[in-house]
């Protein structure tokens, strides 16, 4: 489910790898309507630019960051503490009242722990 009945949701998507961008949107055309397709925006670009995508005054009641690798993907490119902190920060600043911001972190690479 990408919004609730009003239809007035938004899921803004962003990872540096183009891959991961491409998985997500074939995914999303397997898994939801074309009007909710119409609610989700990807972007190839560092998380921690988020305000520079998500408009501004815009009630955010979830930023959900999954950090790690792209699985299957070069374990190389993996998320940096430096860009982390900066996205962290930046969420804190979107988020509303009452909102949440959820952190799943992957350890299966020297990054990771």
């Amino acid at each position: 489910m990408v919004s609730d009945d009003t239809g007035r949701g938004r899921v803004y998507g962003m990872d540096i790898q183009d891959s991961a961008i491409d998985s997500t949107s074939s995914f999303l055309k397997m898994a939801v309507d074309s009007r909710e397709m119409e609610l989700v925006k990807l972007f190839a670009m560092c998380h921690s630019r988020m305000e520079d995508i998500v408009p501004k005054d815009s009630p955010v009641r979830l930023v959900a960051f999954n950090l790690g690798y792209l699985p299957g993907g070069d374990k190389k490119i993996i998320t940096v503490p430096e860009t982390t902190e900066l996205a962290l920060q930046a969420a804190s600043r979107i988020v509303g009242s009452g909102g949440l911001i959820s952190v799943l972190v992957y350890i299966g690479h020297l990054g990771g722990r």
